[in-house]
């Protein structure tokens, strides 16, 4: 099948998958990346390695034109930032979604699994519409989400799931086209604020900890010494004591110990917000 592919390294598997399963991949649409946070290194060398295109400006309907003259049959979209205007378009394309929709529409819905202490969650495939994680869902895969769950082995288990499933959409697509389920209901979750990304040294460890594993090396945020700190892991434990919340109770040659309501929290990855 000739596709073009949409994305970045979350899904970098699924790209892996469609090459070894022998499709023909037009082109590879990515976009800018960090690389500190978020990477397109592994896609981008995977297109170099088989002589794809790369494109990292924005998807236009000029794009898909030439795509259609090139005889693609279908646009796999897998966490891509921009808007696919398909609108304009004949060529069918499906995008992966990490959450069972319609559950969970939104740009980074993982930590809100987290937050919201879902133990079960997984990975849609549906159809691309002019809206955004709104088409009819050709297929879905599930998997538990275990209570000490962050957002790390959480990435871990969407992108396990991902491949497998895209692979057997893409065996019989027409099918899986053909009995899509239209989505009814279900919610969005928006971009998480800044007071759901910020511990609150007042809150019992377990929901600080809750915070830390929901962001990881996303980092959630911290106020103490005066300063503002972005914290990528830490680790809590309950304890009476008689510190005020938010105080330092210690400082080691590389963590720091703070206090909570009714515990200690101690940070160990964080640096000074800049």
């Amino acid at each position: 099948m000739k596709i073009a592919y949409f994305g970045y390294d979350f899904f970098a598997s699924c790209l892996e998958r469609i090459l070894q399963d022998g499709h023909e991949v037009l082109c590879v649409f990515t976009f800018e990346t960090d690389n500190k946070y978020n990477f397109n290194e592994k896609i981008i060398s995977l297109a170099t390695a088989h002589g794809i295109r790369v494109a990292t400006a924005a998807v236009s309907a000029d794009d898909l034109r030439k795509l259609e003259e090139q005889g693609c049959e279908l646009l796999v979209v897998a966490a891509y930032p921009y808007r696919v205007p398909v609108e304009s378009s004949k060529l069918r394309g499906i995008n992966l979604h990490p959450t069972l929709l319609p559950e969970g529409r939104g740009r980074w819905p993982l930590p809100h699994i987290i937050l919201k202490k879902l133990r079960e969650s997984g990975v849609s495939i549906h159809k691309l519409d002019p809206g955004f994680d709104s088409g009819a869902v050709l297929a879905q895969a599930r998997f538990s989400v275990d209570p000490d769950e962050n957002l790390e082995t959480l990435s871990c288990k969407c992108q396990l799931a991902a491949a497998p499933l895209l692979a057997k959409v893409m065996s019989q697509t027409d099918t899986f086209w053909a009995n899509a389920v239209p989505q009814n209901g279900g919610s969005i979750w928006p971009f998480p604020s800044d007071s759901e990304m910020t511990l609150d040294w007042r809150a019992p460890v377990e929901d600080i900890h809750r915070v830390v594993r929901a962001f990881g090396k996303m980092h959630s945020t911290a106020e103490f010494d005066g300063k503002k700190w972005n914290v990528a892991d830490a680790s809590v434990w309950e304890e009476c004591h008689e510190y005020q919340p938010g105080s330092i109770v210690l400082r080691t040659n590389r963590e720091v110990l703070i206090a909570a309501r009714n515990g200690f929290v101690c940070l160990r990855i964080f640096e000074e917000e800049t």
